[in-house]
C-alpha cells in the first residue's frame, strides 16, 4: 500500500503537471476588423505610354516537410464549431485550441494586424511570421478531402515583442474566429471538419509601384486532433425543389 508520504509526493507532482498545462492567452478574431494592407512607394511618373508597369509583384513559396525528430510540434483542436449545419452564405463560429504538443518551447505570432508591423518608411523591406489556423472539410461518404477550406491568420515580428508569444510544452492559446468557405457543395453533404495550420516566415520587399513577397514554410510536427461532424448546406437556390 502506498504510504501517506508517497501519496502526498505523487499529488504534488501531478498538481505541478496540471499547473504547467495551461491556457496562456485568448484571442478574439470573431468581431475584429483586421488591418492587413501593406504599403509600397508610388510608381515613378513616366511619359512612356506603352511601357509595361512595375506591377504589384508576386510571391515565392519554397516547399518542404516536417521532421519527426524535431522537438517542436503543434496540435490544433476545434474546441467549438457553431452551428454544425453550415450555411455557405454565413460565416460560422470556430474556437481553436493551439497546443504545444512538442518537447521544446515554440514561438508563435499572436497579433491581429499585419499593417502595424510595417516600418514607417514604406520603402524598407521587413520580415514577419504568420500563423494560419485552417478548417478543412472532409466528405464523410467518400473519405476524401473536399475542396472546402477556410482559415484566419495571426501575425508577429520579433521587432514588436508584444506580437510574439512563447508556448512551453503543454501550454496553449485559444482563438475565437468566424470562418467562411469560398466554395460549397451543390447538395447537402455530411462532412468532418478538422483543424490544420500553416506557420510561415515572410519577407515583404516593396519597390516603386509594387512589391515582392518571399514566404518560407516552417514545419513543426503536426499532432492529429479529433474531427467535428457537421453538415454542409448548399445555397438556398441550389436546394432541390419538391
Amino acid at each position: 500500500m502506498m504510504s501517506f508520504r508517497s501519496t502526498f509526493l505523487f499529488l504534488i507532482i501531478a498538481w505541478a503537471g496540471i499547473l504547467k498545462a495551461q491556457e496562456i492567452k485568448y484571442i478574439d478574431l470573431s468581431s475584429a476588423s483586421q488591418r492587413t494592407e501593406l504599403r509600397h512607394p508610388p510608381a515613378p511618373q513616366s511619359d512612356c505610354k506603352n511601357c509595361l508597369g512595375a506591377g504589384s509583384g508576386g510571391t515565392g513559396v519554397p516547399d518542404g516537410a516536417s521532421d519527426h525528430r524535431d522537438p517542436h510540434a503543434l496540435g490544433i483542436y476545434l474546441w467549438r464549431v457553431t452551428p454544425t449545419e453550415i450555411n455557405p452564405t454565413v460565416p460560422f463560429e470556430v474556437e481553436f485550441k493551439v497546443l504545444n504538443t512538442g518537447t521544446a518551447p515554440i514561438e508563435l505570432p499572436v497579433s491581429l494586424h499585419l499593417s502595424d508591423l510595417q516600418p514607417s518608411d514604406e520603402s524598407v523591406a521587413f520580415s514577419y511570421f504568420s500563423l494560419a489556423l485552417v478548417v478543412r472539410a472532409v466528405d464523410e461518404t467518400q473519405k476524401t478531402e473536399a475542396a472546402y477550406i477556410g482559415f484566419v491568420q495571426l501575425y508577429g515580428s520579433p521587432d514588436h515583442s508584444e506580437t510574439m508569444l512563447v508556448l512551453r510544452p503543454g501550454e496553449w492559446i485559444r482563438v475565437g474566429a468566424r470562418v467562411k468557405f469560398p466554395t460549397w457543395p451543390s447538395e447537402p453533404l455530411s462532412a468532418r471538419l478538422r483543424a490544420d495550420f500553416w506557420l510561415r516566415k515572410n519577407t515583404f520587399h516593396p519597390h516603386p509601384g509594387g512589391h515582392f513577397s518571399e514566404t518560407r514554410n516552417l514545419y513543426p510536427n503536426d499532432t492529429p486532433t479529433p474531427f467535428v461532424a457537421v453538415r454542409l448546406l448548399p445555397p438556398v437556390s441550389d436546394l432541390p425543389k419538391h
